[in-house]
């Protein structure tokens, strides 16, 4: 298995994940905009098509998770929490410092990987996703140096 960071060749593979993961799933063309862009970060885990891509936006010291994805016949087998362990590596030497996200309140699935993952519940945003209709639950991970 191979982390990197993808391109836009990898915008066909990449996008079928974020397609069958997703009810209100991202443009393919706005994802191989994003892949253009310095400050957007998409990695992906390799084994040896990808498995699980993880994307988010720099923003100074804050990466702002937009997707985390497994291929679903590959969820629920550790991929997406290898990728993230390995994701967190690179951030810290990019100087990030916390990454931020949102999670549909109804996806147990994914809560309970972020919170494995040492995230923390910070806010809820009431009635943010459509496609059902559900809150957004805000998590922060703090991956910097504690002042």
């Amino acid at each position: 298995m191979t982390v990197k960071r993808c391109t836009t060749a990898d915008t066909e593979e990449i996008y079928r994940i974020e397609e069958a993961a997703f009810s209100d799933p991202l443009k393919k063309e706005t994802m191989a905009k994003d892949l253009e862009r310095e400050s957007y970060c998409c990695y992906a885990l390799f084994d040896p098509d990808a498995k699980a891509f993880i994307s988010y936006e720099k923003v100074f010291d804050e990466g702002q998770v937009i997707s985390v994805a497994t291929k679903p016949e590959c969820r629920r087998k550790g991929f997406a929490e290898k990728l993230f362990n390995e994701i967190v590596a690179f951030a810290k030497k990019d100087g990030i410092s916390f990454f931020t996200l949102e999670v549909r309140s109804d996806n147990e699935a994914a809560i309970k990987l972020y919170t494995k993952l040492g995230f923390k519940r910070v806010g809820v945003r009431k009635n943010y996703y459509r496609n059902p209709l559900c809150d957004a639950i805000l998590m922060d991970l703090h991956i910097g140096d504690e002042k």
